[in-house]
């Protein structure tokens, strides 16, 4: 809207300027900075690495690289909406990817069979989680933290602490085959992140999903089935996090139960970051894929310059820190920006 002002002596009033134009590059700042951060760390490491950082190679296998990362940090998506936390992911993944390969490689069970099992054993452990924070109430995050070393522990168990190896080359060949020389496990995470976006932007459970994070008692007052989204929820998480082990396995072509742990904290880096990208103050697909991959230019950028992998570690810690105070700002500032 415009103000208007009466000046002294006049009949008709004079029209003030608009302010809608200030307003609209404020809330594009919110909501897509990190793009121009993402600009800039591109062309500080070009300028340090231009041997090795700006090149068709490296950015290929960038790319490659993100692909179990970018699904399980979408897995964390469905949760987060509806204000719930499922630090069970890893877990998940590594019991999806070791259920499937020890069926598979040890057992002999046709590949296609072994991943159905993978995939179910990883929607049981959704509903387990679901049934215990949603209709018993425990807390999430402590419920997951514990299930998460619970599978962990059983996932040890099932491959008898050895290294599962001679997984069938046809999930490989599937995952592993390469696109303008990016392998379809990438582009499939891809596809995955932008089905969820439209689920959450133009569908009526996405948006009650919404509804419930800001406010799940207000939601369940309006009639939206609260405690059945949550559980979908949960559901949704597990899936995609046993997607992700999955596909840890067709490109690799075996596991090492506990190596996947590692991806728990650049995950959680990458869905917090996320939730101040694009729409500021709630976890959104397209965010964190994002996200994902500003974070992955940032390690590989700071490897090629020469320092050690250990700066890995301190990136994403300091990613995590960094994240959600400025998602926690983001939400702060976001209804401001809709303001003259």
């Amino acid at each position: 809207m415009t103000d208007t002002l009466q000046r002294p002596g006049q009949g008709v009033p004079s029209v003030a300027r608009p302010r809608r134009p200030a307003v609209r590059w404020r809330s594009l700042g919110y909501r897509y900075g990190i793009v121009a951060v993402w600009a800039i760390e591109i062309a500080v490491f070009a300028v340090l690495a231009p041997d090795s950082f700006p090149t068709a190679a490296n950015i290929t296998s960038l790319l490659s690289s993100q692909a179990v990362l970018l699904l399980l940090a979408l897995a964390l998506v469905p949760t987060l909406v509806t204000g719930e936390i499922d630090l069970s992911i890893a877990g998940t993944m590594t019991m999806a990817a070791t259920v499937a390969a020890q069926l598979n490689a040890v057992e002999g069970l046709n590949v296609w069979l072994a991943v159905a099992c993978g995939l179910g054993a990883a929607v049981a452990v959704g509903l387990v989680n679901a049934f215990l924070a949603v209709k018993v109430g425990v807390e999430s995050i402590i419920v997951t933290l514990g299930m998460g070393t619970l599978l962990v522990g059983l996932s040890v168990w099932l491959s008898d602490s050895l290294t599962i190896s001679g997984v069938s080359p046809d999930l490989g060949n599937l995952l592993n085959t390469q696109l303008a020389r990016v392998n379809t496990a990438f582009y499939l995470a891809i596809g995955v992140g932008i089905v969820m976006w439209f689920v959450y932007r133009h569908t009526v459970f996405g948006r009650g999903a919404v509804f419930v994070g800001k406010n799940a008692e207000v939601a369940r007052l309006s009639g939206l089935p609260v405690a059945r989204i949550k559980v979908l929820s949960f559901v949704g998480t597990a899936f995609l996090a046993g997607a992700a082990g999955i596909v840890v396995i067709g490109i690799a072509g075996g596991l090492q139960p506990t190596s996947l742990q590692t991806l728990l904290l650049p995950a959680f880096a990458a869905a917090f970051l996320g939730s101040a990208v694009v729409e500021p103050g709630t976890s959104n697909p397209i965010g964190t894929m994002i996200a994902v991959i500003f974070l992955a230019t940032g390690i590989s950028g700071l490897v090629l310059v020469g320092l050690d992998p250990w700066i890995r570690d301190v990136f994403y810690g300091a990613a995590v820190v960094v994240a959600v105070t400025v998602s926690r700002l983001a939400a702060m500032a976001a209804p401001s920006a809709g303001r003259p």
